[in-house]
């Protein structure tokens, strides 16, 4: 089995995931997916579901055990075994698919699939790649793709309320993404340089939403290790994940796009 660089960082994510800031960016998707789901018609389940680049499966046990039907594409084979170990810890892995490879792999008009994730890999991506082109390929007529990726310009406001102006001033002339978690350096993705690339693919834009919108200006991280002010402050973040002007200002950013039917 050969090695991914990804997979001496699992231990790091796991970790970030662990973390409040990680928890509520799971707990928001799995929240924007439910109403996509429900709005699909699929609200008990039923969906064919593709998570590219899936890791270790987070997002995609998820959409198992809301009973539909999930394959996981990755590149780092130590990751999916831990999607497969989730998934039968959940009790869901007659419903969990892993197979590994990329959008590269991705075989153009397959169209095969009710929704389509793509959560935090364009970053790490070229940008003359066709990623988005790929993936909506894979999209069934109906059928909708996500994508999320950090917002560059919340982590400039990020920087200032932690280090300082310089290091505001440094984030916003940069074009490169710093992940502290993988100890590595991907590009800039707005999510409107996607947006026209969904539609220039065809698809129409349904759903705009933002994870950790409040999170990233409390600067104290220690209050939230209290259940009661991280049970609020989830709240909060559910509450805004949808709303103007609020979804400019999260820590990352998410688009839905139908492929119209």
């Amino acid at each position: 089995m050969d090695k991914h660089p990804f997979d001496e960082k699992l231990a790091q994510w796991q970790a970030w995931c662990q973390a409040p800031w990680g928890r509520l960016r799971f707990a928001v998707v799995r929240e924007t997916l439910r109403r996509q789901a429900e709005a699909m018609g699929a609200a008990r389940g039923g969906l064919r579901v593709l998570d590219v680049g899936g890791g270790d499966g987070r997002d995609a046990v998820a959409l198992a055990e809301a009973g539909h039907q999930v394959t996981l594409l990755d590149p780092a084979p130590s990751w999916l075994v831990e999607a497969r170990r989730r998934a039968e810890e959940a009790g869901v892995s007659d419903r969990l698919r892993t197979v590994e490879g990329s959008i590269d792999d991705l075989a153009r008009g397959g169209a095969d699939y009710d929704l389509v994730l793509c959560h935090f890999v364009l970053h790490y991506r070229p940008a003359d790649a066709g990623d988005v082109d790929r993936l909506a390929a894979v999209v069934r007529p109906g059928g909708r793709l996500s994508v999320m990726a950090p917002n560059a310009a919340a982590r400039v406001i990020m920087r200032l309320t932690r280090e300082g102006p310089e290091a505001a001033l440094a984030e916003l002339e940069s074009d490169a993404f710093d992940s502290a978690t993988f100890a590595t350096a991907g590009r800039k993705v707005s999510a409107e340089e996607v947006e026209t690339a969904m539609s220039d693919a065809g698809l129409v834009v349904l759903g705009r939403y933002a994870a950790r919108v409040a999170n990233d200006f409390v600067t104290d991280d220690t209050l939230k290790d209290d259940p009661d002010y991280y049970s609020a402050l989830e709240r909060l973040e559910l509450a805004l994940c949808d709303r103007e002007p609020f979804v400019r200002l999260g820590g990352m950013w998410q688009l839905v796009a139908e492929r119209p039917g």
